[in-house]
């Protein structure tokens, strides 16, 4: 691991995920993946969301939002998603 830089963070699943999401998008190794799963406080909506940002060193952030927990997102769920574009494209 090069000096400074920090270990991977979460879960097998929430990591394997980052890594199709990498992949599914073609993202070089200096753009950020960041998947968080939060509780979805509005109404009518499941009790937990999984949320998927793109962070690239030059350029806008992307984000996607399931409404399912990480742990229940397969490739499967990330291919047609990805693919549609971010939120508020």
């Amino acid at each position: 691991m090069p000096l400074g830089a920090r270990p991977p963070r979460g879960t097998p699943h929430s990591l394997e995920l980052k890594e199709t999401v990498r992949r599914l998008l073609g993202l070089d190794d200096d753009t950020a993946v960041v998947i968080r799963q939060l509780a979805c406080t509005e109404p009518g909506c499941p009790p937990l969301e999984t949320v998927i940002a793109v962070l690239p060193m030059d350029g806008p952030a992307r984000r996607w939002t399931l409404h399912r927990p990480t742990d229940q997102i397969t490739e499967d769920d990330l291919r047609p998603l990805l693919a549609s574009g971010p939120e508020g494209a």
